[in-house]
């Protein structure tokens, strides 16, 4: 901080004057010389202290300087370091030409070390000069400093906001285009040197060098045909990259007009200005990311047209496609160029201006390279492979290849070869009657097609299937890919593995050949409806019988009954369609039959193989999921390729070599092969090896051309490979005596299903619920209610459609959960009875009537402060699961909760509105709530709408049974003819599959099922099962004396309450009102009031007050009894005098007052009223009971009493509790109410309990 101008100190003239004004009148009051001479001292005071302020404020001054000017010079020695240190990080950084050049040669780790993620990639060093300095001076307030020192300040920030001798860097993907200008010889030195350096730094994988030059700047640039760069295997662009004449040129500049467009989508982002960078900055605009970059050289006098060029520089950066542009002046470069170096004689004084920053650096230092060394340069990298990256070479694919010099000669001359292969893959069927030998491995169906050039090309469609789709343009050699795949797969297995039916639209040419193989079984080429309607029979008949095969022995798939060695296993079956797009449009029914056999089939063996020329519009979405293998020869255009392989690659395929294909056996798995031809007449003699010379020139060289030789003379071949092959396989399957091919059936669900004989997980997180027919899966597997994941469940059927047995079978299946944790069930049925056997299950915690409303409501309470309670617990270890719970608490009995509602329709009926609609919304919060915490409801329903909106957001599994009407089928978006009259009770419908629900003992019969359970239930007592806590009823009467003497609190028990049949207890302080009607057990209560208080507190004096004798005056517990007004009066008098005195406390005597409505007017009126206050006033527990009409007539008595807002009100009216204590009881059936039941009010909250008896 510069020092401040100091503030100006007025001169004192008013505190100088004042004193003199005031000797003045002192003087005149006093005539005091003294007075006169002490005034006048006074200013010289004042004019001291000024003096004083002077000679400090300048010294203070003096010392700030030279502090500032300490501070100031170690600042700038500090900012000195700092500058050699980034200095030395900068040219570190960025490479310079000589380093880059010297490390080609060294083969230097520093090749090729700018990749895509770092800043450094595509950044170019045009030489040394002046930079904006990565440390940032910020300045201090500008608070009154002295003007020559703020100065000091402002150099010192300025001069070290740059720095010099550091590289001057370009980054090609913020300027998009950089330009070269200058006299030849340097500016073609400077550009040789920034392509060196691109080169050298990056990987020919992931940077593309092209050029377009002129027959006269061409000897300027051919060194580029020796570097990698421009003859990259992972060039996205075709053909040549370096061009000196106007057709190359034209060529590859609409090359990279089409990458632009495919890289950009014809969108291009600005380049407007950017900010200065700071310190430390990061590029604040997202920059391409699509790899390899291409960086095009331009010579200004290139033969190609300039407003493409230009065009191409302004889009090309989007698509991270940069250009070099170099010219004589810089005039000449386009606008696109908005970063250029502008050279003079001496490259050592050029300019470079950064159009976007605003900024012109001189001088700047470029470094160039010669053409010799450049020569050298490219010439020492032509080898180097970056052999991180993978690389797919079509070049290494031969151009033609026989298919029997693949597979072996051998296999088209004996069928003792093939039967050799069929060995190999174990694909013959044993059928001596011998054991069945369990192979060690599933079946393949791997077939040769091809060749990598590298090595023999495999396919197999039931691993890397199951379903195919081949594309090829016309003459791209699809057919004959078609017949040797065929071929592959009937030379390596039997029939017995593999069989083929044909679909030719063209009239059967394509399959002709293959028609003849032992493993063929149709050849469909006239589509007639008839035909149409028999060949979808047929297949169907295929999927029925292999679904019945599998059930029958119990099998999951076809490949897993293969390893077994079967001998009744059927063969795999693909459906091979040429001409696919033709089939779509003329016969659509027979299309989208076969493909929805194929797509059902899948598990069963059945594979498509689909060939088109043209996938888009004809290959559907569900189709093409299936088809996950996909082989593409050459397409007419890179759409139709991408549609394939999601690549354009394959449009790229060389028009003149037919067969030549692309395989995508999954995501990002690629491969480029060469089909095997199977149609010519392959010899023994191996073939001469193809040799090709092709001159390396700038650009295409002519490739030269073998002399010819004499002709051969014309002989008779005989028959072609592919039938002699065909004849091969042929004699092999009669050898073995293979017989034809059939096709199998599948049988429906069975109509009912043993629970014990089904494979059961026996874990809480999947219980059992039956067996379901996937067709399209082909299988017929047990499923589950898995409670985690589908959450609630809901079951929809009419009478008789086995909806209870549902519930049955789910509560059978959480009985049995040793691999998982336990699961308790509740119940609550408002069916006929369907559930009650289950109570007898040791993990059945209750099943309710559904008229049991005390009941339901204290199952409900139960629940939701479980489901609090658990949420709490749950949130506290971050467990989002039952399962995860248990894990992370190490609580694995933590028991999992099923709710069954068994009629939720009525459920409804009873409980979404009246009276108990809080507790339907407290069912609701619970099915919300639950399924995290390991509560999960199942409920049934005999409509669609018995489910209200509420519960059925909450449901994510659905059972569909036997519905009343169709149109009810609808409703729940389920088929109109799936189920019918006679479906069996439990078939139903889920997520669109046929179901059927097991039960256990296997029978519908309702008696053997319970018999079952009760063996099941026998076994769960034995194995020592935990018992679910039960849901009782509050009890109608209850002896005193099987409770605690004390409840919670410390406070005497009298009985217990509903919500949780716990103790309950009053504090026996102040007032507290018992009312009832008559026979409620108002006396009862007195008396089990007495009885409590006697056991908790035996020295207490129990007091008795009545108008007249009733039959708790002779009750033994009563100190005294008082009925007459004389000894009233005398009690009152002596209670008054000795709680005056302290003699007497609260805790010596309780006062029972009876009858308190008849004491109103009579003559013990007053002496009560005395008493009651005065004991009231020591807190003294004072019970005042009276009939529920009576209270309100006891003006002066009840007073006490109702304004305590404390009591219990025994069987009472909904308006009692407002009337007698001013505390609503809410809603509530008085008929529920047994003679000892009722509300306790206290502190405004109000209990519903049952009063203990006092006797017995």
């Amino acid at each position: 901080q510069p020092p401040t101008r100091p503030q100006p100190q007025r001169f004192p003239l008013i505190a100088l004057i004042a004193p003199l004004v005031m000797g003045v009148v002192l003087f005149i009051f006093t005539n005091s010389v003294l007075s006169v001479v002490f005034i006048a001292l006074s200013p010289l005071l004042m004019i001291g202290t000024y003096i004083d302020h002077k000679i400090t404020t300048r010294r203070q001054l003096r010392d700030a300087i030279r502090q500032f000017t300490l501070s100031l010079d170690a600042f700038v020695t500090r900012l000195h370091d700092r500058q050699r240190i980034q200095r030395a990080v900068r040219l570190g950084e960025t490479p310079s030409v000589t380093d880059t050049v010297e490390a080609a040669h060294r083969l230097d780790p520093l090749l090729f070390t700018h990749r895509p993620e770092h800043d450094a990639f595509l950044t170019v060093r045009l030489g040394i000069g002046q930079a904006h300095s990565r440390d940032r001076v910020g300045l201090p307030t500008a608070n009154d400093t002295l003007p020559e020192y703020w100065a000091q300040v402002e150099e010192v920030a300025d001069r070290f906001s740059r720095i010099d001798g550091v590289p001057v860097v370009v980054d090609l993907r913020s300027s998009g285009a950089l330009g070269v200008a200058g006299p030849t010889e340097a500016r073609q030195g400077v550009s040789r040197g920034i392509v060196a350096q691109l080169a050298g730094l990056h990987s020919p994988a992931e940077l593309v060098v092209c050029a377009l030059v002129s027959p006269t700047s061409r000897p300027t640039w051919e060194w580029l045909q020796w570097l990698p760069h421009t003859s990259s295997p992972h060039s996205p662009l075709a053909g040549d990259h370096l061009s000196d004449n106007p057709g190359s040129g034209l060529a590859l500049l609409a090359r990279l007009e089409e990458l632009v467009a495919q890289r950009t989508d014809n969108a291009v982002s600005p380049r407007g200005a950017l900010e200065t960078p700071g310190p430390k900055s990061k590029r604040e605009e997202k920059l391409p990311a699509l790899t390899p970059a291409v960086v095009l050289v331009i010579e200004d006098d290139a033969p190609v047209d300039r407003g493409r060029l230009n065009r191409l520089v302004e889009r090309g950066a989007d698509a991270n496609i940069h250009v070099l542009w170099s010219a004589p002046t810089i005039a000449q470069l386009p606008a696109a160029c908005r970063s250029f170096v502008s050279l003079d004689a001496d490259p050592a004084n050029a300019t470079a201006g950064q159009v976007r920053l605003g900024e012109h650096t001189y001088p700047v230092a470029c470094e160039s390279l010669d053409a010799p060394a450049a020569h050298r340069f490219a010439k020492q990298l032509a080898p180097v492979v970056d052999v991180g990256a993978p690389i797919d070479d079509a070049s290494d694919l031969p151009q033609s290849v026989s298919y029997l010099s693949l597979a072996g000669p051998e296999l088209a001359e004996s069928p003792d070869a093939v039967l050799d292969r069929w060995r190999e893959s174990n694909s013959i069927s044993r059928r001596d009657g011998g054991p069945h030998v369990r192979r060690r491995s599933e079946g393949t169906l791997r077939a040769l097609v091809g060749h990598t050039g590298t090595e023999p090309f495999y396919l197999d469609i039931r691993s890397q299937g199951p379903h195919a789709l081949v594309g090829g343009t016309t003459g791209a050699g699809k057919s004959e890919f078609l017949q040797s795949w065929v071929l592959g797969m009937a030379a390596a297995h039997s029939p017995d593995r593999a069989t083929f039916l044909f679909v030719d639209y063209k009239g059967g040419a394509a399959f002709a050949d293959c028609v003849a193989l032992p493993h063929t079984v149709g050849l469909v080429t006239d589509l007639s409806p008839r035909l149409v309607r028999r060949a979808l029979t047929s297949l169907r008949a295929e999927l029925r019988y292999r679904e019945h095969l599998l059930n029958r022995k119990k099998a999951k798939d076809l490949a897993s009954l293969e390893k077994t060695g079967d001998p009744d296993t059927p063969p795999s079956l693909l459906i091979v369609v040429d001409e696919f797009a033709a089939l779509v449009n003329e016969v659509p029914e027979f299309v989208d039959g076969v493909v929805d056999v194929a797509q059902r089939g899948r598990s069963l063996g059945l594979h498509l193989i689909l060939a088109t020329q043209r996938p888009a519009g004809v290959i559907k979405d569900n189709l093409r999921a299936n088809t996950n293998l996909r082989i593409a020869l050459r397409m007419a255009d890179a759409d139709d390729s991408t549609d394939i392989l999601g690549i354009p690659s394959a449009a790229y395929f060389d028009q003149s070599i037919p067969g030549r294909g692309a395989a995508k056996t999954g995501p990002g798995r690629i491969a480029s092969f060469q089909t095997g031809y199977a149609g010519g007449f392959t010899t023994s003699e191996p073939p001469t090896p193809r040799i090709d010379i092709v001159e390396l020139n700038f650009g295409s060289g002519a490739a030269w051309e073998a002399p010819e030789g004499e002709a051969a003379p014309l002989t008779d071949q005989g028959p072609n490979d592919i039938t002699r092959l065909v004849t091969s396989i042929r004699g092999a399957a009669e050898v073995a005596r293979i017989p034809n091919p059939r096709k199998p059936w599948l049988d429906e669900l069975a109509p009912v299903y043993d629970f014990s004989l089904l494979p059961n997980p026996r874990t809480d997180e999947r219980l059992l619920l039956g067996v379901i027919d996937e067709p399209e899966n082909q299988a017929q597997p047990t499923v589950f209610y898995e409670p985690d994941r589908d959450g609630n469940m809901a079951v929809y059927g009419t009478g008789g459609s086995g909806k209870s047995a549902t519930l049955r079978s789910i509560a059978v299946a959480a009985a049995v959960t040793p691999r998982g944790g336990p699961v308790h069930v509740y119940g609550v049925d408002f069916g006929s009875a369907g559930l009650s056997m289950l109570e007898e299950l040791p993990h059945v915690g209750a099943i309710i009537s559904g008229d049991d409303h005390e009941r339901v409501i204290r199952l409900l309470r139960m629940l939701r402060d479980l489901v609090d309670d658990r949420s709490a617990r749950y949130s506290a270890v971050r467990a989002g699961s039952i399962g995860e719970y248990r894990r992370m608490a190490e609580a694995p009995l933590e028991p999992r909760i099923l709710v069954l509602i068994d009629g939720i329709g009525a459920f409804r009926e009873q409980y979404e509105f009246g009276g108990h609609s809080a507790w339907f919304t407290v069912f609701s919060q619970i099915a919300t709530d639950g399924r995290q915490v390991g509560v999960h409801i199942v409920v049934t329903g005999d409509r669609p709408n018995a489910v209200p909106a509420s519960i059925g957001s909450t449901i994510q599994r659905r059972i569909v049974l036997r519905m009343a009407s169709d149109d009810d089928y609808s409703l729940v978006n389920a088929p109109k003819d799936a189920l019918s009259a006679v479906s069996p009770p439990g078939r139903g419908l889920m997520g669109g599959n046929e179901v059927q629900i097991a039960v256990l003992g296997g029978d519908s019969n309702t008696a053997i099922q319970a018999r079952e359970i009760t063996k099941l239930a026998e076994s769960m007592r034995r194995q020592g099962v935990v018992p679910a806590l039960p849901i009782r009823r509050l009890p109608e009467a209850i002896a005193l004396s099987q409770l605690p003497a004390t409840a919670a609190g410390g406070v005497p028990t009298l009985g217990l309450r509903d919500e949780d049949l716990a103790p309950f207890g009053v504090a026996t302080r102040g007032a507290f009102l018992v009312a009832g009607s008559t026979g409620s057990g108002r006396s009862t209560a007195l008396a089990t009031l007495a009885t409590a208080l006697h056991r908790t507190r035996p020295g207490t004096k129990l007091v008795h007050i009545s108008p007249r004798r009733t039959t708790l005056t002779p009750l033994p517990l009563w100190a005294l009894t008082l009925s007459e007004p004389a000894e009233l009066a005398a009690f009152v008098d002596d209670v008054h005098n000795q709680l005056d005195a302290g003699t007497l406390t609260a805790d010596d005597f309780v006062l029972f007052i009876e009858n308190i409505g008849e004491l109103n007017g009579s003559p013990l009126e007053n002496d009560v009223d005395r008493l009651v206050k005065r004991a009231l006033r020591d807190d003294v527990f004072v019970i005042g009971e009276s009939e529920t009409s009576t209270w309100s007539q006891a003006w002066t008595l009840a007073g006490p009493f109702k304004n305590s807002k404390r009591g219990l009100l025994l069987v009472p009216g909904e308006l009692d509790g407002d009337s007698l204590l001013g505390t609503s009881l809410g809603r509530f059936k008085r008929a529920e109410f047994p003679p000892g039941r009722g509300f306790v009010v206290q502190q405004g909250r109000v209990t519903k309990v049952q009063l203990a008896q006092p006797y017995g």
